[in-house]
């Protein structure tokens, strides 16, 4: 059953990327908005993953068939979530990112997964579509450029996930909102100073990592 399960959750996220591709070129929405959309959306697979499944080593074979299917979609440019202005890795760290941390968290430390999954789809989706739209005031690492209404964005979204998975997996209120501030401020920095798509790995390993060890 749990391998049926699997191939549900693929199932189910195909349909929704599906869903947003089509609804983008409907409304003519722009290629990054797009693929912004996916972005938070495919981060709530991993709620499907712990209601449906067990064994992580289950688990991952998702994530695994979309890193070979985004990476071969990148490759021959299909898909508006690809159609961006340079070529960007990020939809291929996004379900490794992933996988780690079903390898690293999802039998034992399912709130990991869960902070670290709702911070990568979230804060920084929410950052890039709040930066790219009412970005004014911008700052720059190398020939990186972001904005810090983005930040506030990720900021904000952040602290709101996480606070609300905290409170979900009956933390006390006090530790949820404190601990949601803090990791939130560090997902933060971590958007602003990473190099391009490196975020999708580094915020939701370093986010999962704090909480599985630290709560």
């Amino acid at each position: 059953m749990e391998w049926i399960a699997a191939i549900g959750t693929i199932v189910i996220v195909g349909i929704v990327l599906a869903g947003l591709e089509w609804t983008g070129r409907k409304i003519q929405a722009q290629p990054e908005t797009v693929r912004k959309w996916i972005h938070i959306a495919v981060g709530h697979w991993v709620f499907l993953a712990l209601a449906w499944i067990d064994q992580w080593y289950i688990a991952i074979v998702p994530l695994l068939f979309f890193t070979v299917v985004n990476l071969i979609t990148l490759k021959r440019g299909d898909g508006q979530m690809n159609q961006v202005e340079r070529v960007s890795y990020g939809t291929v760290y996004y379900p490794v990112a992933l996988a780690l941390l079903v390898m690293l968290f999802f039998e034992q430390e399912p709130m990991a997964l869960v902070a670290g999954s709702m911070v990568l789809a979230w804060g920084d989706g929410l950052a890039a579509l709040v930066g790219k739209r009412f970005g004014k005031t911008f700052y720059t690492r190398g020939n990186i450029k972001r904005s810090f209404e983005g930040s506030i964005a990720m900021f904000l979204a952040s602290f709101l996930v996480l606070t609300v998975t905290f409170l979900f997996y009956e933390l006390p209120s006090w530790l949820a909102v404190s601990y949601g501030f803090l990791l939130a401020n560090i997902a933060t920095l971590i958007e602003a100073v990473s190099y391009r798509d490196t975020d999708n790995l580094l915020i939701p390993l370093t986010i999962g990592a704090l909480v599985a060890f630290a709560l």
